[in-house]
């Protein structure tokens, strides 16, 4: 099982958390499963790929920043309250998509659009292909990104010590989606050297 290493660079961008209420929409501090193979899907207009990734920690990179945006009810045309958007700006990442002979084909430079906001000018990310890892052996390690549960074989996670829950979208038709079960950044697991952190022990 190996993995194509690509370099991920873009101005702004903005990876809102799903938040209930509220005025506050924060950025996701990782590039989880959904948001880059929902992009790279979109791109290549292909449903199997499956990729994930992390930012890289890089003084002067993956600043937050905010905007207000005002959303309007469509029935009355009014204004709802506004709300603050986190997004970041100078964003460099790393990105992860597992090898198969569609992707083998990918460009060694392409962009996407991801992300929130695309119509205000944020979402463009350009990657360059690095090269390409193998998943094994698995080690030990804090997890940097998020993945769903039912995907965690094919990034060859192979046991998950401490887990740190969540939800991710999971698309079932252009139009409909539902929330699964997912490992978010922060767990504890046995997975490839490229996708986990260290322990530190105490």
């Amino acid at each position: 099982m190996r993995f194509i290493e690509f370099d991920l660079r873009s101005d702004a961008l903005c990876m809102g958390e799903r938040t209930k209420g509220g005025l506050i929409r924060p950025c996701c501090r990782t590039i989880r499963y959904s948001q880059i193979s929902g992009a790279l899907r979109k791109k290549f207009g292909v449903n199997e790929i499956h990729a994930a990734g992390y930012l890289v920690e890089d003084n002067g990179r993956n600043r937050t920043n905010q905007l207000i945006y005002s959303p309007r009810e469509r029935v009355r045309g009014a204004s709802k309250l506004p709300l603050q958007i986190e997004f970041l700006t100078n964003v460099h990442g790393k990105v992860y998509v597992l090898e198969s002979s569609f992707t083998t084909a990918f460009p060694d430079r392409f962009e996407i659009l991801m992300g929130a906001f695309i119509w205000k000018g944020l979402g463009a990310c350009q990657l360059k292909k690095l090269s390409v890892v193998d998943a094994e052996p698995p080690r030990p390690g804090i997890l940097r990104t998020r993945l769903p549960m039912n995907k965690l074989d094919v990034f060859n996670v192979r046991r998950v010590a401490k887990p740190v829950y969540g939800y991710l979208f999971e698309p079932t038709s252009p139009a409909t989606g539902l929330y699964v079960l997912s490992l978010f950044e922060g767990s504890e697991v046995v997975a490839p050297e490229f996708l986990v952190s260290p322990v530190q022990r105490r």
